[in-house]
């Protein structure tokens, strides 16, 4: 694959959360946010005027938590949700999600060592802790939703979501892409799972680029090692656009400002 170069100006930047902007951890719950990433994420958003999203499997509200006190536009769920503003989130039908509960719950009750998290439209099945159970996990959810219609399967990282049919990561991005400040941009998408396999594809198609984070076969073109490369990726990206929105006549900043006037802007 191609070297990574530093973030431009005219870039969209659509970034994942877990196992990309933060390192996996054995629960969703657990994951911990390295200190200076806020800081590190609220430059990018000043120098790229706004054009910049987190794109993950996670719920908004819990994408929120993470990373306070800013509220970037974001898609959760895999594009299932999506606040463009800061402030709306658009959020489609779940169907059919509440009456399949009491089935998956009483299979996760059976087996020890898996997990299930209830999101807001859709339901995850969690199998880290016992990753022998891979094959079963994924042959109760196809048998589950094999007369459902509505909800698709969507595999991941020792995980198997049940979301709404027809929405992706991929999808996400080229909303995003249709509206300012996001419109006439190069999208950069970076991601770990194969989730972020349809936002890879999308970013090429839209004439930018997508960064694998790890190593394994892609759609995108470009990768770095783990988290920690990426957020040092990011943080030396923010340094170096702030040096040139300096050069340019703009507010001198850090990357660790927290001014009242940035926060506000989030």
């Amino acid at each position: 694959m191609s070297s990574l170069p530093l973030i431009e100006p005219d870039t969209a930047l659509f970034l994942d959360f877990d196992g990309t902007l933060a390192d996996l951890a054995p629960r969703p719950e657990l994951v911990q946010v390295e200190p200076e990433l806020v800081g590190t994420l609220r430059a990018l958003h000043t120098c790229l005027d706004g054009a910049l999203a987190i794109i993950s499997g996670r719920p908004v509200a819990e994408l929120d938590g993470f990373l306070q006190p800013l509220r970037l536009p974001a898609a959760g769920v895999h594009g299932a949700e999506l606040r463009h503003d800061g402030e709306a989130l658009f959020m489609p039908p779940a169907p059919g999600i509440t009456a399949l509960m009491p089935r998956l719950e009483a299979f996760v009750a059976r087996h020890p060592g898996l997990r299930i998290e209830r999101k807001s439209v859709a339901v995850a099945i969690h199998y880290r802790q016992a990753p022998e159970l891979e094959a079963q996990v994924r042959a109760m959810v196809a048998d589950t939703l094999h007369d459902v219609d509505g909800l698709e399967g969507l595999p991941g990282k020792m995980v198997v979501e049940i979301k709404p049919a027809g929405v992706d990561k991929g999808g996400a991005i080229a909303t995003f892409m249709r509206m300012a400040p996001f419109e006439g941009r190069k999208p950069l998408f970076a991601g770990d799972d194969v989730t972020d396999e349809a936002g890879f594809v999308v970013a090429r198609e839209l004439g930018g680029v997508g960064v694998l984070v790890g190593e394994r076969a892609t759609a995108a073109t470009v990768s770095v090692t783990g988290p920690a490369a990426l957020r040092c990726w990011l943080h030396r990206s923010a340094h170096a656009l702030l040096a040139l929105r300096a050069q340019r006549g703009g507010k001198p900043q850090s990357v660790s400002s927290t001014s009242s006037e940035t926060e506000d802007s989030l």
